[in-house]
Formats: structure tokens, sequence, C-alpha cells
């Protein structure tokens, strides 16, 4: 009788532990934030705000773009500052001048204080803007930014 206790409680245990290992293994999951952004001309930026698993200001800095058809192919940096940290990286994307969607998928290439563990994921927006109606008028955009921890590779 004592033995069959005995096993029951190894067995148990061993199965405990298993189930704590298996959880821990399992990747954490999407960070998701929604964004808010403007073009601030003078300065050559977007510029706004992303909520929700992440909370902070966004700067986008664009960089090279071409002009097949009726959409804009363009490759830009980010930079996202929160109160516990920075995250920064790049992506490439496409917008639309007919529906004025626009999609990406880059990195995350540096962060600090609590953000350090997302260097190297990979990243995904997608939104749409208010109609482009020339340099100078306003241009606004909603959208949604996704990290994906353990995305490293």
């Amino acid at each position: 009788m004592k033995i069959k206790l005995i096993t029951t409680i190894m067995m148990a245990l061993f199965l405990g532990g298993m189930l704590i290992a298996s959880v821990a293994a399992q990747p954490m999951k999407p960070l998701r934030c929604e964004s808010s952004i403007y073009v601030d001309w003078d300065a050559g930026v977007w510029k706004g705000t992303v909520t929700g698993d992440i909370s902070g200001s966004i700067t986008i800095t664009p960089g090279v773009a071409s002009y097949p058809g009726a959409t804009e192919h363009f490759f830009e940096t980010w930079v996202i500052k929160t109160t516990i940290g920075s995250i920064w990286g790049f992506d490439e994307g496409v917008w639309s001048f007919m529906n004025f969607k626009w999609i990406t998928n880059g990195r995350v290439t540096g962060a600090n204080g609590t953000w350090t563990y997302l260097v190297g994921c990979k990243m995904h927006t997608s939104g749409t803007t208010s109609p482009f109606l020339g340099p100078g008028y306003p241009l606004t955009g909603v959208g949604t930014m996704t990290i994906i921890p353990g995305s490293h590779g």
C-alpha cells in the first residue's frame, strides 16, 4: 500500500512538472496595438500614437520609395517611445492610391528598457490613410501593428 501511494505521488509530481514545462515552452503571444498617425510635412515624417499591448508615441521616417502604377512601394524606419523603454525597427510595404490602404512587414532592430526581448522579432502593420491630396495637405492614417515575440531569425 505504501509503495502504491509513493508511486501515485511520484506520478502526480512528474505529470505536474510536464504540464508546467509545456506551458513555459509556449511562445509568447503577439503584441498588438492600434496606431493613429499624421504626416508632419515640415519634419518629413509621420508622427502619432500607438495604444494596446504597446502604448506610446511613434515616429516613422520614410526612406526609398518607388511608384509603379497606382501604388507606392516604400521602405521606412520607425521608433516607438514608451514610459518603460523604446523600440525601433524597419519595414517595407505597399500603399494604394486607389483605396488608400497600406500593408508592411519588417523587423525590430533595437530596443531598450522592458522591450529588449523584442530585438530581431518580426512585425507587421496594415491600415488606411485619408485621401492623398498632395504635399502640404493633411494626411492621416489609422492601423494596427503586430510584433511577434520569438520570431527571431
